[in-house]
């Protein structure tokens, strides 16, 4: 078999962690990587969050780095959350799918009482049934107010990153846990708007009321 060209290897696994790649190249990709496919697959989808929040990889050429950014903007770039979105909220790989792919449509948005703050609610599985479930999107460089968690906090971050009163920087793919009764605020990062999977079980603003908060889906 001849060797893969770097660059197409670099291509191949973008494409692999996106979810895109082709059967027969994907079996040609777990060929030539055997055990060690996943933890270049694991920095493969780094890189890609690293691109969708605007940070250059380590030293891509030109073509790579383009066709990164393509996969990293568009559709696809969800694709390595699915199935831990369909594990956070209980439902099924496909209907995480098509929840994933829907994000980039203004319309599924809902306006919340906070500003530059935007909601999807979700009706989840019987896992999270009583939860409040749903997607959130926090405008770039918005602060997203104090608040206190009524119940246990189940965050999975989709797109961008945002930096914890507490002083912890979040990025895409980390998975945060919130105790209930635990308060903080958090500031999304400045190059793009920061998205997120949220299972709560509700939170507490001053001057808002508990029910306008609530991610309940449209009957």
């Amino acid at each position: 078999m001849t060797a893969r060209d770097p660059d197409d290897r670099q291509a191949a696994l973008a494409e692999y962690v996106l979810g895109t790649l082709p059967p027969a190249e994907q079996a040609r990709l777990e060929r030539e990587l055997g055990p060690d496919l996943a933890t270049e697959a694991a920095a493969a989808q780094e890189a890609l969050s690293a691109l969708a929040v605007a940070l250059p990889p380590a030293r891509p050429s030109a073509g790579l780095r383009a066709r990164l950014l393509t996969a990293a903007r568009g559709p696809g770039r969800f694709a390595p959350f699915i199935d831990r979105l369909a594990r956070l909220i209980d439902v099924a790989a496909d209907r995480a799918r098509e929840l994933l792919a829907s994000l980039d449509r203004a319309d599924v948005w809902q306006t919340s009482p906070a500003p530059n703050v935007g909601l999807v609610h979700l009706l989840g599985g019987p896992a999270v049934a009583g939860a409040d479930v749903g997607f959130v999107r926090v405008a770039a460089g918005t602060v997203f107010p104090p608040h206190r968690h009524v119940g246990e906090e189940h965050v999975l971050v989709l797109q961008g990153s945002f930096l914890d009163s507490a002083g912890h920087r979040v990025g895409a793919g980390e998975l945060v846990d919130m105790p209930a009764d635990s308060s903080h605020h958090f500031t999304a990062g400045p190059d793009v708007d920061l998205i997120y999977a949220v299972v709560v079980g509700g939170i507490e603003i001053d001057g808002i009321p508990p029910e306008a908060l609530r991610l309940r889906p449209k009957q």
